[in-house]
């Protein structure tokens, strides 16, 4: 019997070419793009050609396109900034339990 996955909503599959990108980029260009020195500068790069390649496939600018540590901190992100753009329409905001 074969397995039929149905919690994406959790963890996806990564496809071959983006586990061999990350692969590729945990072992040679590794190092902390703030960093000064060689591998950080070429972490820079790598930081900079996949804020590129987002960016181009979304449209938008390079500079709209924000990295971010996780889900948490992304999501964040958009609701405060979400209430505070809004924040003289009103002091309630409705939501869901649904993250």
């Amino acid at each position: 019997m074969s397995e039929i996955y149905f919690d994406n909503s959790s963890t996806t599959k990564v496809c071959r070419e983006a586990a061999e990108k990350v692969m590729e980029v945990m072992t040679e260009n590794y190092g902390n793009p703030s960093s000064l020195h060689t591998i950080g500068f070429r972490a820079e790069q790598e930081m900079r050609a996949a804020r590129s390649a987002v960016a181009s496939l979304l449209d938008v600018r390079p500079e709209e396109i924000y990295f971010t540590s996780g889900g948490t901190e992304s999501n964040n992100i958009a609701l405060f900034g979400a209430a505070r753009a809004r924040k003289k329409r009103g002091r309630r905001i409705v939501t869901t339990a649904i993250e």
